[in-house]
């Protein structure tokens, strides 16, 4: 992502839902409140082409086309978004009714699960770290929509500032609470080497029993598509198989507890969670 730039990627996902809301059932199956929490964040952040207009247009049924051609690209990402947000969801609530009294959500961009979650948790607190363009585009739409007490924003370049030191400097965030982070569509975006450095980070600040989620991309051959994303969006960096996931993060202070993950309607992704030990 270019400094000083929002997330075209973020900005994709928030636009993409809503979309996605007008094909089908997935208006029913998606977690409720999100899709107009998602187009009143995209609205009152004031990101620049993301106006009325073109919200307008998001729920028109030829945007369903104009999506279908694009998965051709990126096979089965666009109803992916979808499913990643349902599976999301379910295993952070898991986690709460399980002990977790913290929320982290890393590189946020435009999600709404922090503010749909918080008022009906209000003895968990929940927080989101993203680089700074787009954390100050989001925190203008939640000024709008309504920042809930026990929800923090926090802008900060995760690739400049180690995780350890951004949550050191907020008094909020207790490393002795168990706590359930979430790695959605992020993992992709980051060498191998950065996401083994970040789940080593995330342990470091998280007790025992602690659970991060996260989705990570598939190995593929796709080579033109890495070229085309490297002009266009943020490119792809990191892939591994579900079923090397345990291998993969080894050493890292986690120890995947999903099912491997064979859903080809997860496009180009795959899902996991892993506890920390």
């Amino acid at each position: 992502m270019k400094q000083g730039r929002i997330s075209q990627t973020a900005l994709k996902v928030a636009l993409g839902l809503i979309t996605l809301s007008i094909k089908d059932d997935w208006a029913q199956r998606l977690p409720p409140g999100v899709v107009e929490l998602s187009e009143r964040l995209l609205l009152a952040s004031g990101s620049p082409g993301y106006g009325p207009r073109m919200m307008r247009a998001s729920r028109q049924p030829w945007m369903i086309r104009v999506y279908q051609i694009q998965d051709r690209m990126v096979p089965g990402q666009w109803e992916g978004f979808g499913h990643r947000k349902i599976f999301v969801q379910q295993q952070v609530e898991s986690a709460i009714k399980e002990g977790a009294r913290q929320v982290l959500v890393l590189g946020a961009g435009f999600d709404t699960l922090c503010l749909r979650l918080a008022p009906q948790h209000g003895d968990v607190n929940f927080f989101e770290i993203d680089h700074p363009a787009t954390s100050a585009a989001k925190a203008k739409g939640v000024a709008v929509v309504g920042q809930p007490d026990n929800m923090t924003l926090i802008a900060a370049d995760l690739g400049e500032r180690t995780l350890s030191n951004v949550l050191s400097d907020d008094a909020r965030w207790d490393v002795s609470q168990r706590s359930v982070v979430v790695a959605e569509g992020l993992f992709l975006y980051l060498s191998d080497e950065e996401v083994r450095g970040l789940l080593t980070e995330t342990a470091k600040n998280t007790p025992p029993g602690s659970r991060i989620i996260f989705s990570h991309k598939l190995p593929d051959e796709l080579k033109l598509l890495h070229v085309m994303l490297r002009l266009v969006a943020e490119p792809f960096k990191s892939a591994v198989r579900s079923e090397d996931l345990p291998e993969y993060i080894e050493g890292t202070g986690w120890a995947v507890i999903s099912d491997v993950d064979t859903d080809p309607a997860h496009g180009i992704e795959r899902y996991g969670v892993a506890e920390r030990f």
